[in-house]
């Protein structure tokens, strides 16, 4: 009844075994190497990315300062605005209405009802305009009334 049922491995290696140990042996190296290429990828980019900004700075740079040279300093455009500034002073204080200063009351009761009186509107006449043609002249009843006219029966044709 206690039999041992185990088997003693044959001295080859089976066609499964040696599949699986050559798969294994793939995946490690492809991992490995994409490992290794990974590296190689964030360093190259980080080189290629510095070679890039010096060979810009080299070729732009002295195009790019002789072309500001054309305009005018920073300085020159803080003291334009400065002087329009103190022209827009100027300007205000010449065009601008200054504020009505405040008056202490008057003891001449006279003084204070004028003061408090609004000014007067000046009243303009309204011109009317002169009716159109076929329009009547202004009724009792209504703003206007059309003067009936007769047809005009057209041109005669016998």
């Amino acid at each position: 009844m206690c039999e041992v049922v185990y088997e003693l491995p044959k001295a080859g290696m089976s066609y499964e075994g040696f599949v699986t140990i050559l798969l294994t042996a793939i995946a490690v190296i492809l991992a490995v190497l994409a490992i290794i290429i990974a590296v190689a990828a964030i360093v190259g980019w980080a080189g290629f990315k510095d070679a890039v900004k010096d060979s810009v700075e080299d070729l732009v740079g002295p195009a790019m300062d002789a072309k500001l040279k054309e305009y005018p300093d920073a300085s020159k455009y803080i003291e334009l605005y400065q002087e329009i500034q103190s022209l827009y002073l100027i300007h205000k204080k010449l065009v601008d209405k200054p504020e009505p200063k405040d008056l202490a009351s008057s003891s001449n009761i006279a003084v204070q009802e004028e003061k408090a009186k609004p000014a007067p509107v000046e009243q303009t006449a309204i011109h009317l305009a002169e009716a159109y043609p076929g329009e009547g002249k202004p009724n009792a009843d209504g703003p206007t009334a059309a003067v009936p006219t007769e047809p005009n029966p057209g041109p005669s044709h016998s």
